[in-house]
């Protein structure tokens, strides 16, 4: 999309950046919820045991970093790419912040989805409806 955004295609551009950015923003932000609320949740039930305590903050190092650093990139690419419509910003610029963008989301999305398969088996060995 961002290569055919020629004069006549820069709407499109824009639209697609936008819903883009908002669902890339969402995504991250709704995940580091889930990891607050879920490890407030497991420290209750487990009666604050240690290894849950441990290994809930573990996730929440590796989680919240890689999905803070995926919102500003995206954010910082999308503010960049109006630069580039108004001319003060370079092209390359702003397809390099794209493909770093690309880059940081899937890495968190990889770091984010084995954190929720570790805390799946916790919640499944706490959480349980009794």
């Amino acid at each position: 999309m961002g290569f055919r955004a020629t004069p006549a295609h820069q709407a499109d551009h824009i639209m697609v950046a936008i819903v883009t950015v908002v669902i890339g923003l969402f995504s991250q932000s709704m995940t580091m919820f889930f990891f607050i609320g879920t490890g407030k949740e497991l420290k209750d039930k487990s009666d604050q045991n240690t290894d849950v305590v441990q290994r809930t903050k573990v996730f929440k190092s590796k989680v919240f970093p890689a999905a803070t650093y995926s919102m500003a990139a995206i954010m910082i690419t999308f503010i960049m790419g109006g630069g580039v419509g108004s001319g003060k910003t370079p092209v390359w610029l702003h397809n390099a912040l794209a493909a770093i963008s690309l880059l940081l989301f899937a890495r968190a999305y990889w770091v984010e989805i084995h954190a929720m398969q570790e805390n799946a088996s916790l919640m499944e060995r706490y959480l349980k409806d009794e």
